[in-house]
């Protein structure tokens, strides 16, 4: 199926693993120039070494970094018609009680201001296109919040209602905004020392895979029984920025796999 996507240009964010890296790749493989932000620097270097893909080593929780990524969309792109808001952290906690403020603040300014500050610095840009299309990463925790995650849901929740507010706003403007919502996901997050797949073997006393797939199947009560991929997530991201997802704005795609909390 023709995605419509050739000769298009993106930005993608926190691009340079898991479900980011799985956009970029995918994106290359239908004929756009993107535009990597990434803060690790070896990461750059692999982002660089890709056909059509530009890397830039940014820190998305500064105030200044999307303002620095419009400038870069248009002197290495020559413009932009596509911003994947991808970037993002999910640092495991005790409970409400172990996020002090400037947890707060860290958290915050990555998973939510780099969302409002790049697309304030690149609705110019977006508007100009005649596809302008924006994908803000969100996350199934934004509606099914947990104590180990809690100022991780409380951005991402925050990410779903600016997503909402954005679509209705730009729409005019031929700017499309979704969101999309991914449940378990097995990235790097999951499986890196010290990652989510430790922390749910120590919270559950189980072995470590045995503790993912019990935190799956009935914590999180996935009809598939399994995580989703970073590949599975990135093909939705895609085909939201898409001429196939064309009359397609102010919806949250969610890929969790039949989370029982979140049928219907």
């Amino acid at each position: 199926m023709d995605l419509g996507l050739a000769g298009r240009r993106a930005l993608v964010t926190g691009a340079g693993k898991g479900i980011g890296r799985a956009v970029v790749e995918t994106l290359v493989a239908e004929g756009v120039m993107v535009l990597a932000a990434e803060l690790d620097p070896g990461c750059c270097a692999e982002l660089e070494a890709m056909p059509n893909v530009r890397a830039a080593r940014v820190d998305m929780s500064t105030a200044e970094a999307g303002g620095r990524l419009a400038v870069l969309s248009q002197d290495m792109l020559g413009g932009l018609d596509i911003l994947v808001n991808n970037v993002g952290a999910a640092p495991l906690r005790h409970g409400f009680a172990d996020v002090d403020d400037d947890a707060w603040r860290r958290t915050l300014d990555l998973n939510l201001m780099s969302v409002v500050r790049t697309v304030r610095a690149t609705i110019s840009l977006l508007g100009g296109s005649d596809a302008g299309a924006i994908v803000n990463v969100a996350s199934t925790s934004g509606r099914y919040p947990e104590p180990m995650l809690v100022d991780y849901a409380a951005s991402k929740a925050a990410v779903l209602s600016l997503t909402g507010a954005l679509a209705t706003e730009l729409g005019p403007a031929g700017i499309r905004v979704n969101a999309v919502s991914p449940g378990p996901t097995r990235t790097p997050l999951w499986d890196e020392p010290g990652g989510f797949a430790d922390a749910l073997a120590q919270r559950h006393g189980l072995p470590r895979e045995e503790a993912v797939v019990h935190h799956v199947r009935d914590v999180r009560k996935v009809a598939l029984g399994r995580p989703a991929t970073a590949q599975q997530v990135a093909d939705a991201i895609v085909y939201l920025v898409s001429a196939r997802a064309s009359h397609v704005t102010g919806t949250v795609l969610a890929v969790h796999g039949g989370m029982a909390t979140h049928l219907m």
